[in-house]
C-alpha cells in the first residue's frame, strides 16, 4: 500500500478508527498469546516490551499512511500562539556565507534550496531578564541538538516526543553545560505531499544554527557538542563533517580548514543507509525485524524526499546523506578531520550494519582513538528517545555522561 492512501477525509477518520479496533481488539490479544512463553520472543524481552515495540510500529504505519503533518510543530504558529518565550523559541538568520562546498552548492541548485532564516529552541538556563538566547558565558559549553523523524517529521519543539532525550540530558551533562539548543530545520516531502526541503536543506539550516551560536551569541566552536538521534544524528554527522573540513572564514573564527571544527559529535542511532545497500539476507535489517519500529522509514518515502531532483543513485552514493552505504564510489579519506565522536546504537536495530559500517570508516580515516561507540545489547531504535525502554534507556544517558566527561580529561 502507497504512502499516504488515507491522506484525505473521510478516509483518514475510517482508517484510524479500524487500526485503533484492530489493535484493541485483535493484535494486541494476538501478540499476547503468540508472544506469551520467553521462547517465543525474538529476542530477550518482556512480553509487555513487544507489544510496546509492535504497537509503535503500527504506530509508525498508520502516520505514513495518513498524514505526517501531525507530527510536526510550525515555528510560525507557535509564535503566533504568543507561546515564543515560555517554549524558548527564536529564529537564526540565514548563513549563505557557509556555504562554501562547490558540492553543496550544487545540490542546492539543482534542488531549489535557498537559505532562509530558521527557528530553534532554547532548553536550560537563561538570562537574568528571563528571556532565552544570552550571550555565551566564559567557556560556557552548549549543546547543539537535532531531532530525528527520518527527515520527513519531527520538531525541535521541547514538547515533541524527541525532546524527552534533551531534557533528560540535563541529568547528565558535566558541569560547564547549562543550555542546550534545538535547530528546527527544513523537513524533506515528496509527492503526494507538497514538495519540499530536499537536500541540502537541512544542512544549510543547521550551519545556521551554528553561525547564530557562534557569531551572535559568541560560542567558541571548541565548546559546542554536535548531538542529534536517528536522521538528526545523520544531520549531526553531516554538519561536523561539513565544519571539519573546510575554511569557513565567515564565522570568525580563522580561516583555515576545520577552524570551525566542534568539540564533538555524539550520535544516538544515526541514519548511515537510505539507499538499502545493506539490507539483504543475512544482515541485521532482516536478522531484527521483528524487534525493531522503524521498518516504513526505509520504504521509499524518505529516501525520495531527500533526494529531489538529484540522480536517484544520491540515495546510495551520496556519502553526505548515506554514510554507510556499501555502494559509495569513493569512501575512503571521507571522513578525516573529525573531532571526538560518540556513537550508541541498539543491538537490535535493523540499521545496525551500515552504522557499524560508518564506525570502521571513521576509526580508517582518524585512528581509533577518535570514536567511542556502544552497542546496546537487544535495544530497539534509539532506546534513549523511551522511558520504558530500561535498563537500555539509562545505560545510553550514561554513556553519554561518560564520554562528555572524558572530553574534560
Amino acid at each position: 500500500m502507497g504512502y499516504f492512501a488515507f491522506r484525505r477525509q473521510p478516509l483518514q477518520t475510517f482508517y484510524y478508527l479500524y487500526t485503533l479496533v484492530s489493535l484493541l481488539f485483535v493484535r494486541v490479544p494476538y501478540w499476547a498469546v503468540r508472544y506469551a512463553l520467553p521462547s517465543t520472543r525474538p529476542v530477550p524481552w518482556s512480553l509487555g516490551r513487544v507489544i510496546i515495540v509492535k504497537c509503535y510500529r503500527v504506530l509508525i504505519t498508520t502516520i505514513f499512511r495518513t498524514t505526517v503533518t501531525t507530527m510536526c510543530f510550525d515555528p510560525v504558529k507557535v509564535e503566533k500562539s504568543g507561546q515564543a518565550d515560555k517554549v524558548g523559541l527564536v529564529w537564526t538568520d540565514p548563513a549563505p556565507d557557509l556555504i562554501v562546498l562547490d558540492e553543496i552548492k550544487e545540490a542546492a541548485r539543482i534542488n531549489g534550496i535557498e537559505p532562509v532564516r530558521v527557528a530553534g529552541y532554547w532548553l536550560g538556563k537563561r538570562g537574568l531578564d528571563g528571556k532565552v538566547g544570552q550571550k555565551a558565558g566564559p567557556d560556557e559549553k552548549v549543546i547543539y541538538g537535532f531531532h530525528g523523524g527520518g527527515y520527513v517529521m519531527g520538531a525541535a519543539h521541547p514538547d515533541f516526543a524527541t525532546g524527552y532525550i534533551y531534557k533528560k540530558m540535563f541529568n547528565y551533562m558535566p558541569k560547564g553545560y547549562e543550555r542546550i539548543f534545538l535547530c528546527e530545520y527544513r523537513l524533506a516531502w515528496s509527492d503526494p505531499l507538497p514538495t519540499q526541503g530536499a537536500f541540502p536543506a537541512a544542512l544549510i539550516d543547521a550551519l545556521a544554527g551554528y553561525q547564530y551560536l557562534v557569531r551572535d551569541l559568541g560560542f567558541k566552536p571548541s565548546n559546542i557538542i554536535v548531538m542529534g538521534e536517528s536522521a538528526g544524528a545523520n544531520l549531526a554527522l553531516q554538519l561536523t563533517r561539513y565544519l571539519s573540513q573546510n575554511a569557513l572564514p565567515a564565522l570568525g573564527v580563522g580561516n583555515a580548514p576545520g577552524a570551525a571544527r566542534p568539540r564533538g559529535q555524539l550520535l544516538l542511532s544515526p541514519v548511515s543507509d537510505w539507499g538499502g545497500t545493506q539490507e539483504g539476507p543475512g544482515t541485521s535489517f532482516m536478522k531484527n525485524w521483528d524487534n525493531d519500529m522503524v521498518h516504513d522509514f526505509f520504504k521509499g518515502f524518505p529516501a525520495k524526499s531527500l533526494v529531489g531532483r538529484l540522480p536517484a543513485s544520491a540515495a546510495y552514493e551520496n556519502a553526505w546523506l548515506s554514510p554507510g552505504s556499501l555502494r559509495l564510489p569513493h569512501p575512503d579519506g571521507l571522513f578525516r578531520g573529525l573531532p571526538p565522536t560518540s556513537i550508541v546504537i541498539g543491538g537490535g536495530e535493523m540499521m545496525l550494519d551500515p552504522v557499524r559500517t560508518l564506525r570502521d570508516r571513521i576509526v580508517a580515516d582518524n585512528g581509533e582513538g577518535i570514536i567511542t561507540y556502544l552497542e546496546i545489547p537487544h535495544a530497539a531504535h534509539v532506546p534513549m528517545t523511551h522511558a520504558w525502554h530500561e535498563p537500555e534507556n539509562t545505560q545510553g544517558f550514561e554513556a553519554c555522561q561518560k564520554w562528555l566527561q572524558s572530553l574534560e580529561q
